[in-house]
């Protein structure tokens, strides 16, 4: 008989009391007292994406985020760099910016009029001469950085520790995910140029975060967009024209069959993915030839390589993914215990035919939008898991399924295939390294 984690003192025992090899326990999901140790230990040492450089093309140009629950600012000063800001005046703590997106001269606070540079520089306060002579000068009073900000490809990361792994390490191999996305563009650039879907669910974000590459799931959380005889829906790109179209089975193959085969894996710090799903692979049409020339004209010999899609998800632990097909990166930002926000960002292939992007942003509608016929499953069955996991019943959430079956090394780094749980166990791994100090 497995026992129950003692929850009342939230040491490095209780905390691995809430993990073994093939199963965590509920607490892991429903434990106020643990999720806010998850914001001060993974979420606040982790490298979260804040968005992409893109989004903020012009000076005065800004966007706002939040990054592990505090709200921040991105913004492009009149010299070009992109800054990250919290938003919060250094008066009396207001947000400075409510707006979601847009440009400014400067920020000016709503409560006293405190002004501050798109750099974060504080410019001024109204009525300067009843304070002390010199006290507003010497910077003390300027928005706050995130400690630590790094830019790869044009994403923007922020790092709450001043301590700890630069991007690159965080990222290791991830990093060609990251390189396999962009390159597809035939300017070697993505756009984030299309606004953004953002939403709440009523769940936990690790119950998300497992979900992303689960292979077991798709027949049956799915079963709406999947045909009597097995094979999925499809989800149609440029009209009369096989670029951007997205068939994810061959005519009458079943899903379990193909999606056995399909690889799986990770690497240091959780960060997981899948292959790209079975899937008709010739492409052809005007469109598509279009497409190719670009790619030949930038990449030469490579360009065949550079336009494949070799993943469907990849994810980058704890916060954020990248899903090729519909092109757009999907952040997850943990609002409490049982509360999720999704913030999906399209992202457009520079260079490549306007007919892809116009697919691209239909799939993204189809599939990823609050009432789109993929994410609305998906979010449905993470509220009945929250649901279901606060109510009596058995103690342990099992993920036993491929057990021992997937290689591991000595990097950190595990190969599998199909419909095995290895992926989430690999979570759960970096879970109890973030959460005991060893990360």
């Amino acid at each position: 008989m497995r026992g129950e984690p003692a929850m009342a003192a939230l040491d490095d025992r209780a905390l691995r009391g809430l993990v073994e090899s093939d199963r965590v326990h509920r607490d892991f999901y429903t434990s106020p007292a643990v999720f806010e140790l998850e914001m001060e230990r993974i979420f606040g040492r982790a490298w979260l994406i804040v968005g992409h450089a893109s989004q903020v093309p012009e000076p005065g140009d800004f966007v706002t985020a939040t990054l592990c629950r505090h709200p921040v600012i991105m913004s492009r000063h009149a010299d070009g760099e992109v800054h990250l800001m919290f938003n919060r005046c250094a008066h009396r703590g207001a947000q400075v910016c409510t707006e979601p997106r847009g440009n400014a001269r400067r920020f000016e606070c709503p409560y006293h009029g405190w002004v501050y540079e798109t750099d974060g520089r504080h410019a001024g306060a109204p009525y300067p001469k009843r304070y002390a002579s010199g006290f507003l000068k010497g910077g003390e009073f300027d928005l706050a950085k995130v400690p630590r900000m790094a830019v790869y490809r044009g994403f923007v990361f922020g790092c709450l520790s001043a301590d700890g792994p630069g991007l690159d390490e965080f990222l290791g191999p991830m990093k060609s995910h990251i390189d396999a996305m962009v390159d597809r563009a035939p300017d070697g650039e993505v756009e984030a140029c299309a606004g953004t879907f953002r939403y709440r669910f009523g769940a936990n974000w690790k119950i998300q975060m497992e979900n992303q590459n689960d292979l077991y799931h798709p027949m049956f959380t799915h079963a709406s967009t999947t045909a009597r005889d097995g094979t999925q829906f499809r989800r149609h790109g440029a009209e009369d024209d096989e670029a951007g179209r997205v068939r994810l089975l061959k005519e009458n193959e079943a899903l379990n069959e193909q999606w056995e085969e399909l690889a799986i894996g990770g690497h240091r710090y959780g960060h997981t993915y899948m292959e790209r799903f079975p899937m008709d692979r010739g492409q052809s049409g005007p469109v598509h030839e279009r497409y190719r020339a670009a790619m030949e004209a930038s990449y030469g010999e490579r360009a065949a390589e550079a336009m494949a899609v070799k993943h469907h998800n990849s994810i980058f632990y704890p916060q954020w993914s990248i899903q090729y097909l519909t092109q757009h990166i999907r952040v997850m930002n943990p609002v409490s215990v049982d509360c999720t926000e999704n913030v999906i960002i399209p992202l457009k292939l520079k260079g490549a035919p306007e007919e892809m992007w116009r697919a691209a942003l239909r799939s993204n509608n189809n599939s990823h939008s609050p009432s789109g016929m993929v994410m609305s499953d998906d979010m449905e069955v993470w509220i009945r898991c929250q649901r279901g996991l606060a109510s009596p019943g058995r103690e342990w959430v099992v993920f036993a399924r491929g057990m021992n079956e997937e290689r591991i090394d000595n990097a950190g780094s595990f190969e599998g295939r199909g419909t095995s749980e290895a992926n989430a166990r690999h979570q759960h791994a970096a879970w109890l390294d973030y959460m005991c100090g060893e990360a």
